[in-house]
Order: C-alpha cells, then sequence, then structure tokens
C-alpha cells in the first residue's frame, strides 16, 4: 500500500490543428462513489505541446482503493482540448520519503475534450496501470521534464541532450533528443519524451551494474526545473506496468553546459530503489 498526498497530471496533446485549449482541465478522483479530489487546472496549450501539472491532495489516498474508472480527465470550457497521452502519477512525500508511482496512463487518444458535446466528451477516464517492480521487463522509457524559468535568465537552451542507461553492464538505451513538435527545453516548458531502448533490461540490472546518466550536447546553457524518469513494459501502445526509474521533484544538479564554468556537461541521475 502506498499513500500519496500530491498527485501529477502529465498529458501531451496532439500535433494537428486546433488540438490545443485555453480552456481549464479538470481532474478528478473518485473512491467508493465519493470524489476525494476535483482539481481544476488553469494553462494554455498548443498543439504538439507538453504540460504537467501537479496538486496537493485534500486528503491522502490509499491507491488500492482506485478502479479503471476512479481518474477522470475532463475540461471546464468549450475550446476543445486533443490530449494524445496521459499520464498520471503519484508522489509521498511523508517520512523524508520521495516515493514515486504512475497510477493511470492512455496512449494514441484520438477523443477531444469539450463542454460543447457537438466537439468532444465532457470527461474520460484514465485506466490504471500497474507500477511493476525491479524485475520488470523495460522496453522503453519516457522523460517528463521542466525547464525552470527565471527573470533575466535564460534558461533554455537550442542544445540538444541525451539520456542514456546502463544495465547488467551494458548500455540498453542511449537517445540523443534533438527535435520534436514541441517547444523543446525551452524556460517554463514541459517536454514529453519517449525513449526507445536497444535491448530490454529491469530496473534491478540498472541499480546492480549500470547507472542513468544525462548529457547536454553543446555550450548553450540549461536549468531544469524537475525530472521525472518511467520505464514501459510495452514496445508500442499502451502499457500494461509502468516503472519509475529516477524522481526528482526538485532539480539538485544546478545548470548543464559544455562551456567551462557555465555548468555540468553530464550528471548521473539517482535511481529510484523501491
Amino acid at each position: 500500500m502506498t499513500i500519496f498526498d500530491k498527485l501529477h497530471l502529465a498529458a501531451l496533446t496532439r500535433n494537428i490543428d486546433d488540438a490545443g485549449t485555453s480552456s481549464t482541465f479538470n481532474l478528478t478522483v473518485n473512491v467508493d462513489a465519493t470524489d476525494i479530489l476535483d482539481q481544476n487546472f488553469s494553462v494554455d496549450v498548443e498543439k504538439g505541446e507538453a504540460t504537467l501539472l501537479s496538486g496537493p491532495f485534500p486528503e491522502t489516498l490509499d491507491s488500492n482503493f482506485l478502479t479503471n474508472t476512479s481518474i477522470r480527465l475532463g475540461i471546464r470550457g468549450d475550446d476543445a482540448w486533443s490530449p494524445q497521452d496521459v499520464l498520471v502519477f503519484g508522489l509521498a512525500f511523508e517520512r523524508n520519503r520521495n516515493e514515486l508511482a504512475a497510477l493511470a496512463m492512455e496512449t494514441d487518444l484520438t477523443d477531444n475534450l469539450s463542454t460543447d458535446y457537438r466537439e468532444g466528451k465532457l470527461t474520460m477516464p484514465i485506466r490504471l496501470v500497474g507500477r511493476g517492480g525491479s524485475t520488470t521487463l523495460i522496453r522503453r522509457g519516457l522523460l517528463l521534464v521542466d525547464t525552470i524559468w527565471q527573470n533575466f535568465s535564460d534558461t533554455g537552451t537550442d542544445s540538444p541532450i541525451e539520456l542514456e542507461i546502463r544495465a547488467g553492464g551494458n548500455v540498453v538505451l542511449l537517445q540523443e533528443i534533438i527535435d520534436t513538435p514541441q517547444p523543446d527545453l525551452e524556460s517554463g516548458k514541459t517536454n514529453w519524451y519517449p525513449l526507445n531502448a536497444a535491448v530490454p533490461f529491469t530496473r534491478a540490472d540498472v541499480l546492480a551494474d549500470g547507472g542513468i546518466t544525462l548529457r547536454v550536447k553543446g555550450d548553450d546553457a540549461w536549468k531544469p526545473m524537475r525530472l521525472f524518469l518511467f520505464g514501459l513494459d510495452t514496445a508500442t501502445g499502451r502499457p500494461n506496468e509502468v516503472v519509475s526509474l529516477v524522481s526528482l521533484p526538485v532539480w539538485p544538479h544546478g545548470w548543464m553546459s559544455t562551456g567551462t564554468g557555465e555548468g555540468e556537461p553530464s550528471v548521473d541521475l539517482d535511481v529510484v530503489s523501491i
């Protein structure tokens, strides 16, 4: 049993005309016919953009009581929104823990959300996923990262970044992120990056004889704000299990850059051990 005290809603909007919205999002969590969470998020999203939103629970949530209809994503306006991929995950901070677990996920969505029934649905369920474990076979990854926004400072970068995962003494995933339809690594923006594993691996193998390294490949300095990394058990489509790999709700490593004195060109990321 895990008791969560904070939820995150991550979503990638479809990269088609009119997919974005200025309407308010809504996330509800229902347990035993009672809405324990009814959270609105006011944020403008353009086509092809990702967003990562979070909010505290009015009370703690025991995830064992959730069903496939417990978590619903909705909208509060008639400016239709077309999400493509959605992930809901929880964080537990009590007793100095930083426990991370995916709760629900949908991929490759095609339905719109809107208060106008002619344009879309009012809400949609986000079905539960298992959180897997140290021996769950991971076939791809999902990197969620925010770039911090600061007054009078260009925290974003045009330099590509690269993520490397080593497991069992071998490099099992090495991917450079150069250019996507998203506003890549810009100040104040969220990015949703799917990652392809060359070889299936487990978290246990990463912990035993491996590691995870994030690199920036240029001298245009970059400062992240938070970063989460998950492993998915299916090669394509909606996963059955989503394994927590890295949980950094507050980025601890400062600036990144290949430029001398501007930051670190690479950082090793702590791997979730539970």
